[in-house]
C-alpha cells in the first residue's frame, strides 16, 4: 500500500465565485498544508457562474511551486485536441516542467458540453479515444502527422513541448464503459459518487480488462473524488452540505454513502474504507460557500492527512 495522498476539487459553481485573492490563497495555502493536489472542475455549459478551467490553473501555478493540478475532468469530446495539447503543454512549462500537470478527460456529465460546439453526443466516446492518441502524439515529437476519423492536421509541432514526454492522461467515470476505456488508453483512474465497494469492484475489473488488452494500470494509478463538507459539529456538516447537494437527482441514501461528510473522525472513517479497498489517492471537494473553503482546506490538511499518513 502506498502513501496516502489528498488532493482538493474547487469549484466556484457549487462555491459561488471567490474574488481572484480568495483563490489565490486558497492554492497557497493547499501547498502550505501539504495536500498533493487541486483539481479545478470543468464546464463548457452550466447553468451556475463558473470559470475556465486552464485559466484557474494558469493561476495556480504561478502562485504555487509544488502542488499538482489537473481538471476535474476535461470535457475531451467538446474541444480541438490540438488546442488542447498547446494549452496544457504550456500550463507545464508555466508550472515549472517538473510533472505538476496532471490530465484527467471524460465525455462530459452533460452531452450539451459537447453539442454546443457541433459534436454529436453518439460521437464523444470515439472522439475522446482519438483525441487521447493526438494529445500524446503532439506531446512526444514534432512535425506530427495525423489522419484519423475525425481530426486531420499535418506536420505540425507544439512547442514546448511538456517536459518528461506525454502528461499522463487519466480517465474519469465508473461504468464498465469507462473503465475499459482507461484499459485501452489510459493512464490513471479517477471516480467519482462511488462506494469503497464499488472501488474496489471497480479495481477488479480493471485488472482483467487490462490483462485482456496486454496493459496494467498500477494500483496507485487510482483516484476516487469525494463531495465532502467536514465540521466539529456532525449535523452542522450534513446541513451545510445538503444544502448545496439537496438537487441532486439520486436518493439522499445513495448520497450519503458517496460522500465523505461529517466530523474529522467520520471523514476519517470514511476515507479508511477505500484505503483498506485499495484506495491511496483522494480528492475531496469541498460542498462549501465562497468564504469557506479555505477553513475546510485546514482540517483537511491539519486533522485528515494526519490521521492517513
Amino acid at each position: 500500500m502506498g502513501k496516502v495522498k489528498i488532493g482538493v476539487g474547487f469549484s466556484v459553481s457549487r462555491a459561488g465565485i471567490p474574488g481572484p485573492d480568495e483563490i489565490c490563497a486558497f492554492a497557497e495555502r493547499v501547498e502550505e498544508l501539504g495536500l498533493d493536489s487541486i483539481w479545478p472542475s470543468d464546464h463548457v455549459v452550466t447553468r451556475q457562474p463558473s470559470l475556465d478551467v486552464a485559466c484557474l490553473m494558469a493561476l495556480f501555478a504561478a502562485r504555487t511551486r509544488r502542488i499538482k493540478m489537473g481538471p476535474s475532468v476535461l470535457s475531451l469530446p467538446a474541444r480541438d485536441p490540438v488546442h488542447v495539447a498547446k494549452t496544457y503543454a504550456s500550463l507545464d512549462h508555466l508550472s515549472g516542467g517538473r510533472r505538476r500537470v496532471i490530465m484527467a478527460v471524460g465525455l462530459g456529465g452533460d452531452a450539451r458540453e459537447s453539442t454546443v460546439s457541433g459534436i454529436p453526443e453518439n460521437e464523444r466516446g470515439a472522439r475522446m479515444r482519438e483525441g487521447v492518441e493526438v494529445l500524446r502524439k503532439l506531446w512526444s515529437a514534432p512535425n506530427v502527422t495525423h489522419e484519423g476519423r475525425f481530426y486531420r492536421f499535418a506536420n505540425v509541432t507544439i512547442e514546448p513541448r511538456p517536459v518528461g514526454g506525454p502528461l499522463d492522461v487519466w480517465i474519469g467515470g465508473q461504468s464498465d464503459l469507462a473503465l475499459k476505456r482507461v484499459a485501452r488508453y489510459g493512464d490513471g483512474w479517477m471516480p467519482s459518487f462511488i462506494t469503497a465497494a464499488e472501488f474496489a469492484t471497480g479495481m477488479k475489473k480493471l485488472a482483467a480488462y487490462g490483462e485482456e488488452l496486454g496493459r496494467r494500470i498500477e494500483p496507485g494509478e487510482a483516484g476516487v473524488l469525494l463531495l465532502t463538507h467536514v465540521s466539529r459539529d456532525a449535523e452542522a456538516a450534513r446541513e451545510a452540505a445538503h444544502r448545496f447537494l439537496k438537487r441532486a437527482p439520486v436518493p439522499q441514501e445513495a448520497l450519503d454513502e458517496r460522500t465523505a461528510i461529517g466530523t474529522v473522525a467520520e471523514v476519517v472513517a470514511r476515507l479508511r474504507a477505500f484505503v483498506d479497498a485499495g484506495c491511496t489517492k483522494f480528492i475531496l471537494f469541498p460542498v462549501a460557500p465562497a468564504g469557506e473553503l479555505i477553513p475546510q482546506i485546514e482540517l483537511f490538511g491539519s486533522e485528515i492527512l494526519p490521521r492517513l499518513a
